[in-house]
C-alpha cells in the first residue's frame, strides 16, 4: 500500500491530467455558458446567508427568524448541489483560465454541503488548489471542515463551532461559539501563513472571540 503522501500525490496528478483532457475537448462557447451557470449558482448560494449572519448576531442563532432563513437556504443549497454535480461530471473542476474568478463557486457550494459530499469531493478540491484554480487558503478551510465532520482536530483552525444551550434556572436559550480543537496549536500560525491565512488570533477577533479564551457566549448562561 502506498504511503498517504504518495497516494495523495498520485490522486492530484490524475485529477490534473483529467482536467487538462476535459478542458481541451470543450468549446469556448460551452465555457461561456458554464460561466453564466456558475454566476447564477453563486447568487443563490448567498441569497439568505448574509441576512442570517446579521440577524444571528442580534437575535441569536436559535431565533425563529434565523430558523426560517435557514430553511429557505437549505432548499437552494440542495438545488445548487444537484446542478454542480452535473457540471462537474461534464467539465471537471472549472479552470480559472476559462471561467475567471467563478472557479471559486464550486468550493463555495461544496463547503456548505453535507459531510459525505465534502469527503467525496475532497481530492477534487485539493487538485484545484494545486492547479491554481482555487487559493490554497480555501483548500485548507475545506480540509478543516472534513476533519471537523469526522470529529477530529483541525489543522488550520478555520472552523468555529456553535453549541445551543438553555439556562436551567431561567429557561432562556443562548448559544456558545468556540474554536474547534486544533492539532499542534502552538504551530498553527506557521501552517496558516504557509497557505495565505492570517493569524488565528486575528480570525478569532473577527468573531468577537477572545483569543485567550477561544469561546464566546451570547445570551444568559447560568450564574
Amino acid at each position: 500500500m502506498l504511503p498517504r503522501q504518495a497516494l495523495m500525490k498520485n490522486v492530484i496528478q490524475i485529477t490534473l491530467l483529467t482536467s487538462i483532457l476535459i478542458s481541451c475537448s470543450i468549446s469556448d462557447d460551452e465555457w461561456k455558458k458554464l460561466g453564466s451557470k456558475l454566476e447564477a449558482i453563486k447568487k443563490e448560494d448567498q441569497r439568505y446567508r448574509s441576512k442570517m449572519d446579521s440577524v444571528g448576531k442580534v437575535e441569536g442563532w436559535q431565533s425563529k427568524t434565523v430558523e426560517n432563513l435557514w430553511e429557505k437556504q437549505r432548499i437552494l443549497d440542495s438545488a445548487n448541489l444537484k446542478q454542480l454535480d452535473e457540471l462537474i461530471d461534464k467539465f471537471g473542476y472549472p479552470p480559472k483560465v476559462k471561467v475567471g474568478d467563478l472557479s471559486y463557486v464550486p468550493f463555495q457550494v461544496l463547503q456548505h454541503s453535507d459531510d459525505s459530499t465534502m469527503a467525496t469531493y475532497f481530492d477534487l478540491i485539493v487538485g484545484a488548489g494545486k492547479n491554481g484554480d482555487l487559493p490554497m487558503r480555501e483548500v485548507a478551510q475545506f480540509q478543516d471542515r472534513v476533519l471537523v465532520a469526522r470529529k477530529q482536530p483541525q489543522d488550520y483552525g478555520t472552523q468555529i463551532s456553535i453549541e445551543f444551550k438553555q439556562n436551567p434556572k431561567t429557561g432562556a436559550q443562548y448559544d456558545s461559539m468556540y474554536l474547534w480543537e486544533v492539532r499542534d496549536i502552538k504551530n498553527v500560525n506557521t501552517r496558516r501563513i504557509s497557505v495565505g491565512l492570517d493569524s488565528l488570533e486575528i480570525q478569532l477577533r473577527r468573531y468577537g472571540i477572545d483569543p485567550l479564551k477561544r469561546y464566546l457566549i451570547r445570551g444568559t448562561p447560568p450564574q
